[in-house]
């Protein structure tokens, strides 16, 4: 599976996780509450490992393991910064909105683009 794959889909199956924990919160069940959290919570931080490695130039392997670890961090942190002043489980809610966005906007985007062709060359002034 490739690495776009494996953002894309983590980043869907987490924000779902979320969404439906919000949905449950609004209609007043604490069904799934030890469950959807955690399990969101790993798959966003999986997505968002993954999102921060492609970030990076591929020759530069040292560089995508810092980016990929430093991203999540650097969501979480924001994240932990607006949850307490507001209600935690509705800003969960719309991270996985958000998460969920992002995943079909890059499964669509990629879907649709064309394949890649071989570089054409244009002359200009300094064209050999």
């Amino acid at each position: 599976m490739s690495l776009p794959l494996f953002a894309r889909l983590t980043g869907l199956v987490g924000g779902l996780l979320w969404l439906l924990r919000l949905v449950l919160d609004l209609a007043g069940t604490q069904a799934g509450e030890g469950v959807l959290r955690p399990a969101g919570f790993v798959l966003l931080g999986l997505a968002l490992a993954a999102a921060g490695a492609l970030l990076v130039s591929s020759s530069a392997a040292w560089l995508r393991v810092i980016v990929a670890v430093a991203f999540p961090l650097l969501v979480w942190s924001v994240l932990e910064v607006i949850a307490p002043a507001t209600d935690a489980v509705l800003v969960h809610g719309i991270t996985g909105v958000v998460a969920i966005t992002l995943a079909l906007r890059g499964a669509r985007r990629t879907r649709s683009a064309p394949a890649r062709s071989r570089r054409v060359r244009h002359a200009g002034a300094h064209a050999r």
